[in-house]
């Protein structure tokens, strides 16, 4: 591999003898690992079975990640059923340290702030369960997308995805998370062996600049956490300078902060690539009944927000869509989704998440769980509201198994036809497609056949 001859001088002033086992570490093969989605697959024996389905040993375990395998280069998981429902999330081993560090308590409010693609909060989610609040950000608007189909596909029903700035977020949200995970952009050093193109991108001008604007956002993310909170910071860099001379500056700026502990992920030394991490707990007790003021500063962007939202649903939408939960859904889920705080981003429905938060006047690309749209006086379920089901949680079920030949053709579109006994258990209408028992998407039962209702654009991926 040909380092860029800055970036060799600099790492072997830093390493000294452990520079050449490091240069040997890029002759390696890189290090793949699934972490599984605990808000899905929760029995050891259930992960245990998947694995094997998948061909992936259970003996390797990442050590600093819950329920997280490595796997070999010629397995493909990200190419099955399983992932398509969201049952795991393919992760860089080395990136799942961060929110094991930062390892919320359920009922916290925690950000994530540079959050895209989706790794460390779809992790996050995992430790609040499906209590609290998480807010995931990204500032580009294509990679925020993304961000919210991970979001989608892990089930998660307590996430409010953002597109902002992060300074913009400051002025909303002061002194308003327990929990803050800061994965800063960075210059990518860590990612030499996994991302080659990062290696042309790489130089001293870079370092410097991403130094300055990882200073800027974390000093926007002490604004909006509270006395007792904890900040993890990381990068995929191997750079000092923004690495612990960020957490240096950062301690100097804010002295009611504590560095609580601070690692370094060597490819070299540990079966992953290059990551730090380092943990910042602000002093002081946290007040369970502290308010934050939530005020937005007026930005001169504010007209072209995107979330103008109706509060509360009409009496005709209200009955198409009692109409669907009591046809549909069990009666526990259809009075969590009723009782809920609703609203309308044009004809879409979501259901905000149980802790009440503020997001008047930001750029929003996912406000809790979507609960569906309604069209031409009838309501239509989301393909999210189906990944974030569970099975007894519908009334109307098509079961299907990895091991029929059906099945991979519902994931690319196709109807499903049922045999004269499955014909026989479901009714006409909407009924939820499951495969070995999770959620797969929906489908309209019409005799014999079920019409595919999987999103279009999630087709022809397995």
């Amino acid at each position: 591999m040909n380092l860029p001859i800055e970036f060799e001088k600099k790492m072997k002033a830093f390493l000294g003898d452990e520079w050449d086992d490091f240069l040997y570490s890029y002759d390696n093969n890189r290090f793949q690992a699934l972490r599984f989605n605990t808000l899905k697959v929760q029995s050891p024996e259930e992960r245990m079975r998947i694995l094997k389905t998948l061909k992936i040993s259970s003996d390797k375990k990442v050590s600093w990640a819950n329920e997280a395998y490595y796997f070999d280069e010629n397995v493909r998981p990200g190419k099955h059923p399983y992932h398509e429902m969201g049952l795991y999330y393919i992760q860089e081993p080395s990136a799942m340290s961060a929110a094991a560090l930062l390892a919320p308590k359920p009922g916290m409010r925690v950000l994530d702030l540079c959050a895209a693609p989706g790794g460390k909060s779809t992790q996050l989610a995992t430790y609040l369960g499906d209590s609290g609040l998480l807010v995931s950000n990204e500032i580009n608007t294509q990679r925020s997308r993304i961000l919210s189909q991970n979001i989608e596909r892990m089930g998660i029903k307590n996430a409010i995805v953002t597109n902002e700035d992060s300074f913009v977020l400051a002025s909303h949200f002061p002194g308003f998370f327990n929990a803050i995970q800061v994965d800063a952009p960075c210059s990518g050093e860590g990612m030499f062996r996994k991302l080659p193109e990062a290696i042309e991108q790489w130089s001293m001008e870079n370092v410097a600049i991403c130094a300055e604007r990882q200073k800027e956002i974390l000093d926007n993310a002490a604004v909006m956490l509270k006395p007792g909170g904890t900040i993890v910071y990381s990068t995929c860099t191997f750079s000092k300078e923004e690495n612990e001379d960020v957490i240096e500056y950062f301690l100097e700026r804010h002295p009611d902060f504590t560095l609580e502990e601070m690692e370094r992920f060597w490819p070299h030394k540990v079966d992953g690539e290059g990551h730090f991490v380092a943990k910042l707990v602000r002093r002081g007790c946290v007040d369970p009944d502290l308010k934050a003021d939530r005020k937005t500063k007026k930005n001169k962007n504010s007209k072209n927000r995107k979330n103008e939202t109706k509060p509360a649903l009409t009496k005709e939408n209200m009955k198409l869509l009692s109409e669907f939960l009591d046809e549909t859904i069990s009666e526990d889920v259809a009075a969590w989704i009723k009782n809920s705080r609703l609203v309308m981003f044009g004809e879409q429905l979501y259901r905000l998440p149980d802790m009440e938060v503020d997001i008047k006047g930001l750029k929003v690309q996912r406000a809790g769980l979507h609960i569906g749209e309604f069209k031409k006086q009838r309501f239509e379920p989301s393909h999210s509201l189906a990944l974030a089901l569970k099975l007894n949680d519908a009334k109307n079920l098509v079961k299907l198994t990895c091991d029929n030949p059906q099945t991979i053709g519902f994931f690319n579109g196709q109807s499903v036809m049922l045999s004269d006994e499955q014909a026989a258990e479901c009714k006409k209408g909407w009924a939820l497609v499951c495969v070995d028992g999770y959620p797969a998407g929906w489908g309209k039962v019409n005799g014999a056949q079920v019409k595919n209702h999987y999103p279009k654009g999630l087709r022809n991926k397995i």
